[in-house]
């Protein structure tokens, strides 16, 4: 970190703001500033910030599969992959993964989120915790005991979440969604404010993905008239339909951490809700 001296400080007072900065990998590289943070920020090494989960892969728990970084290092990610798949509906599977995250933004911190990759699209699913929280957030510490009980905490979450998930999923494909049914999912997903109520054609986003759910969301599967199949088209328009963004990483970090992963967390808490409504 480097400190930050502002106009008219006088000599010798310490710094109240520092800047974050990323050192150059190369002669050819230049040094990139990443955040202003205050003197009580402690930057996290991405080796120390994943070090935590060696013993989840030494158990066999999960496999580190690939990882990457958005911008320029700000936020950097893993990828690690469950054993076992989520048998939803016929041969529609979804493999069970958890997105590890570093920030180097001087506002976030180590978060895991739970995150099905559907088989057959390759759609990214976001699920919440029990709590409704939309992140596990680990808690560092040197201490040996308090790591291994963050472990043990961590494989319970782990496995009472991907079984609710699988027992949602599985109650939402035996939901059937008829037209009038879709319109009222994607108005509660995609609220319209009240002047756009009033216009005489739907959004062009409902028709897009209307045409997903009609046709559907994956060239190997045939349509799927149910709930399942409407969140899912929801999700493939998040994922690959709505690319507003200029490059890849700015569409990862959307459908990963931003208002595509907010809005595919949404569209499951919906369904879950609608779900209850139409079983009635």
């Amino acid at each position: 970190m480097r400190p930050i001296v502002l106009q008219g400080q006088p000599p010798g007072q310490k710094p109240r703001k520092y800047q974050l900065i990323r050192k150059a990998r190369s002669t050819a590289e230049s040094e990139v500033p990443l955040a202003v943070v205050s003197p009580r920020y402690r930057a996290l090494q991405n080796s120390e910030a994943f070090e935590f989960f060696d013993p989840i892969v030494g158990k066999n728990a999960a496999v580190f599969e690939t990882a990457g970084s958005l911008g320029h290092g700000e936020r950097v990610w893993v990828l690690a992959k469950v054993p076992g798949e989520m048998q939803i509906v016929g041969d529609d599977r979804c493999k069970r993964y958890l997105l590890l995250s570093n920030s180097h933004d001087g506002k976030g911190s180590v978060a895991i989120k739970f995150t099905p990759i559907r088989v057959v699209c390759q759609n990214t699913l976001i699920l919440a915790l029990a709590n409704g929280e939309k992140a596990y957030t680990v808690r560092h510490s040197k201490c040996m005991d308090e790591r291994l009980t963050e472990v043990q905490k961590l494989l319970t979450v782990v496995w009472n979440t991907f079984a609710t998930a699988v027992t949602l999923f599985k109650s939402l494909a035996a939901v059937p969604v008829r037209t009038d049914r879709l319109d009222e999912y994607l108005a509660l997903v995609y609220p319209q404010k009240p002047e756009d109520q009033k216009k005489p054609l739907r959004p062009v986003k409902w028709d897009d993905i209307t045409e997903l759910f009609e046709h559907g969301d994956a060239p190997t599967l045939k349509p799927s008239h149910t709930l399942w199949g409407a969140y899912n088209a929801i999700t493939r328009y998040e994922d690959y339909r709505q690319t507003n963004e200029a490059g890849p990483d700015r569409r990862l970090n959307r459908v990963w951490f931003g208002t595509g992963a907010d809005l595919k967390l949404r569209a499951l808490q919906q369904a879950e809700a609608l779900a209850h409504q139409w079983a009635n």
